[in-house]
């Protein structure tokens, strides 16, 4: 028999703010499911009979109960850039990150070029973002983008790309490709830190709105490990960038060949991470942790052989750049594995969840 649930204020139920409590179901009318809600709720969200409240299933398959007051339709951060002259540009990341759905920048006076030049960047460094209103007092941005639509793998995937471009591109130049190929390196840096942001922003708002985590597919934990390997593969942009650089500027000088440790590693950390980042969808936690286990032999190694590069012939300037490359490859292995570790966790509480 199908039962329609009725949520009905009982005086006298108080409920501490941390407190957890278990209260009974009444059934009335043969087919009605009653359950008493804590007063001091009802009364801090000025609610009162005939109200109604909000009731979202969560991926869990837990219930969770909010006010319509307590959920506004539109997220407005206000930054007076008067006030803010320096630091905005942060102050809209977190607006971003927080999940604002309107970024309003004001000021008394004329807005000035450099908070626009910051407004722009800003703009370039995340996604979704776009201008509505640009006035002399007033710049009004708004998100265009439902961070329910793209799925959290989309960033990841993108992120991985980026940076195995840039690690291949690098040791392409070294094996005689054109330098040309390093051209876009800032760009290439620019997308993978968007990506981390993007992802980080729909993390957040799958943990607080469960509409959005279950068109995600995806758990609190879960999301929250997303967010996790975001910021390991924002650090492993961070060194490909830096690894791109150091080519780039100091091809000429760079005597190691590329059958040579540590740039012979990158074939075999680019083939570790490429199974790491193909299991998130196959779940094998066997190959998963084989991968781990060689990349750990791996860095391994780079650390042996830095431990000789110091003593062998040439100048100081070209030995600390080769040092340079070999940590940046060292440090990617490193990062590589701190995905898997991330991986198999999120793949043990799957498991555990399906007990």
């Amino acid at each position: 028999m199908y039962c329609s649930y009725i949520w009905e204020y009982i005086e006298g139920s108080p409920l501490s703010e941390y407190s957890n409590e278990f209260r009974k179901l009444q059934v009335t009318g043969g087919s009605t499911v009653i359950v008493s809600l804590p007063k001091n709720w009802i009364k801090e969200n000025q609610l009162k009979k005939g109200d109604l409240v909000n009731i979202e299933e969560l991926s869990s398959g837990d219930l969770r109960l909010s006010s319509n007051q307590s959920r506004a339709t539109k997220k407005i951060a206000n930054i007076d850039c008067c006030e803010h002259k320096e630091g905005l540009k942060d102050l809209m990341i977190g607006a971003y990150l927080s999940g604002a759905d309107i970024i309003r920048v004001f000021c008394n006076d004329k807005i000035s070029r450099k908070t626009r030049s910051d407004i722009r960047e800003f703009l370039r460094d995340t996604r979704g973002m776009e201008i509505e209103i640009d006035g002399e007092n007033e710049v009004r941005i708004i998100s265009i983008l439902n961070p329910a639509e793209l799925r959290l793998q989309v960033s990841v995937n993108r992120m991985y790309i980026l940076i195995s471009s840039l690690v291949n591109d690098s040791l392409d130049v070294l094996l005689g490709e054109p330098i040309d190929l390093l051209s876009d390196i800032e760009e290439r840096e620019r997308q993978i830190d968007a990506r981390r942001l993007l992802l980080e922003r729909q993390v957040a708002a799958s943990l607080q709105f469960p509409s959005v985590e279950r068109k995600l597919e995806v758990d609190r934990f879960t999301a929250m490990e997303h967010a996790n390997i975001a910021r390991i593969l924002e650090r492993m942009g961070d060194h490909a960038t830096r690894l791109a650089n150091l080519v780039n500027d100091n091809l000429k000088s760079i005597k190691i060949k590329p059958n040579e440790m540590p740039l012979s590693s990158i074939p075999m950390w680019a083939k570790e991470l490429k199974i790491i980042v193909h299991n998130m969808y196959t779940k094998d936690l066997k190959i998963i942790h084989s991968a781990k286990i060689r990349l750990v032999e791996l860095r391994k190694n780079i650390e042996d052989e830095e431990d000789e590069l110091w003593t062998g012939k040439g100048s100081a300037e070209r030995l600390l750049s080769e040092f340079r490359i070999s940590e940046s490859i060292r440090r990617l292995c490193a990062y590589s594995i701190n995905f898997a570790e991330i991986l198999l966790n999120m793949l043990m509480h799957k498991q555990l969840d399906n007990v």
